[in-house]
């Protein structure tokens, strides 16, 4: 408990945000023969595509560097030649993607990305008409995690407590 207030209608004050320590960034790197663009593609760790998204590629050996957005599909197409790469990533709300690959002569990749979420900037308030036990607060708070992106009404039993993002 963070705060109690016995002059407001909701005196007890819970503030939490989450980490996503175990929501990490991870990929398949697939190299196939032949004289095509490279396909980069981008997802979160739920499967669904990120869009509009920083793609930084350079090539390690000439120093070249190439900056792409991925595309409403979550992707992006990109003519490599024989070389020795590093891609890296920036997207907002997620972690930093960064590695290193290689293209051989007459090959090209498909590189499916799946972006881990960044620790949460955001904190949650969740204002009580009573004190809650440890379980209601866990409740309330893996509520909050699956519905995050949605209406916090659905974590918010407005009888006993609300469930607010704070700004």
């Amino acid at each position: 408990m963070n705060n109690v207030d016995t002059t407001q209608e909701y005196p007890y004050e819970y503030w939490f945000q989450f980490q996503d320590l175990d929501d990490t960034c991870t990929y398949k790197l697939t190299k196939k023969s032949g004289r095509q663009n490279s396909i980069i593609e981008l997802y979160n760790n739920h499967g669904d595509t990120v869009i509009f998204v920083n793609i930084r590629i350079q090539n390690i050996e000439t120093g070249s560097l190439t900056n792409l957005i991925s595309d409403l599909n979550g992707q992006s197409n990109i003519g490599l030649e024989k070389g020795k790469y590093k891609i890296e990533i920036s997207a907002m709300n997620y972690d930093k993607f960064n590695m290193e690959f290689e293209v051989a002569d007459e090959q090209y990749i498909e590189l499916k990305i799946y972006l881990g979420l960044a620790p949460g900037l955001s904190v949650y308030e969740i204002d009580s008409k009573s004190a809650l036990t440890e379980n209601e607060i866990f409740e309330i708070i893996d509520c909050v995690k699956k519905n995050r992106n949605e209406l916090l009404q659905e974590c918010s039993d407005e009888n006993k407590y609300r469930v607010m993002l704070q700004l």
